[in-house]
């Protein structure tokens, strides 16, 4: 198959896997018994400091892909929950950075590890070589500087 077709095939499929009907049932596999404060808009924040470390909320909004006034809604959310903290930048006095309480930490590593023990099932069926295979697909589309 050539790589223009490929290239096809893989629009196709990856627009299949963003549709908002895929990202739910992916969260909602994630947050059956999540703890209060997260939820389908808290969990990309969550997940994107547990990922990233302390960021403020203008680069934490970029990097999840969220407006950076709901990033401050919801960092007002998951602090409240007591899984957020803020604190000065050190950086620049203007901005306040946000991280993860260790409560956050660990309720982001349980959703993590719910989400994997939900990916397992999906994939249970599947020969090694060929989960194997779109690992290394995805890293590879992923971790390619975009031109």
């Amino acid at each position: 198959m050539a790589h223009a077709d490929l290239a096809r095939d893989l629009e196709q499929a990856l627009g299949r896997l963003l549709l908002r009907r895929n990202r739910s049932a992916l969260y909602n596999a994630a947050l059956a018994s999540a703890p209060p404060g997260v939820d389908r808009q808290t969990y990309p924040m969550l997940s994107g400091l547990d990922r990233l470390g302390p960021q403020s909320a203008a680069r934490l909004a970029d990097e999840v892909g969220i407006d950076r006034s709901g990033a401050s809604r919801y960092a007002d959310r998951l602090e409240a929950a007591g899984l957020l903290e803020r604190s000065p930048d050190p950086r620049d006095r203007r901005a306040t950075l946000l991280a993860l309480t260790p409560e956050g930490r660990a309720a982001a590593t349980e959703l993590h590890d719910r989400l994997a023990r939900h990916l397992a099932d999906r994939i249970a069926d599947w020969p090694d070589e060929q989960a194997q295979a779109l690992i290394d697909g995805i890293r590879l589309l992923t971790d390619t500087p975009p031109d």
